[in-house]
């Protein structure tokens, strides 16, 4: 099994694509994530990386919105999104968003948030509401990262298939 450290997810988009069907992302195993990044564009040259994230980042951020769930953390919440009475908030109302602030260079590291809300459109809404310098590039459920979490945890056992940079030992 790989470290979480080293199991990542690539995204991008294909150059030559219409941007319809131009998103795309791969499982890359590398000992740094610019690593990673430089191999998925060195093995698939039309392929443009946009962003890159590790299975140690995506369980980070799956523990905390699982504190959040619990009530034992807070954050940016929509008007109307209640707790139940025990104090917990529904799993799909809870959402990471990720953006990047336009008075920096994209190259900086991303800024990251935590929001209630019933959608990703909500979410992102209301987190460039609060931060208006904010450019979001992505929003993603709970439910959705676990799932993530899931497959990447797939990918350092083995079970599924990843690009892999010559060396990097289990």
């Amino acid at each position: 099994m790989y470290d979480d450290g080293r199991i990542f997810l690539v995204a991008g988009y294909w150059a030559k694509l219409k941007k319809a069907f131009a998103s795309s992302s791969v499982y890359v195993i590398a000992d740094t994530a610019t690593i990673a990044t430089s191999l998925a564009k060195r093995c698939m040259p039309q392929f443009q990386p946009a962003g890159v994230v590790s299975l140690s980042e995506i369980k980070r951020y799956v523990a905390y919105m699982e504190r959040i769930v619990a009530g034992e953390e807070i954050c940016l919440a929509q008007e109307g999104i209640q707790r139940s009475p025990h104090g917990k908030l529904a799993r799909d109302q809870v959402f990471v968003v990720v953006g990047f602030s336009k008075s920096h260079s994209p190259d900086r590291d991303p800024i990251v948030n935590f929001v209630a809300a019933n959608g990703e459109a909500e979410a992102a809404t209301l987190q460039q509401g609060a931060l208006p310098g904010l450019t979001v590039s992505g929003v993603s459920s709970l439910p959705k990262l676990l799932d993530l979490q899931r497959r990447m945890e797939r990918v350092a056992i083995g079970e599924l298939p990843a690009l892999k940079e010559q060396g990097v030992i289990r």
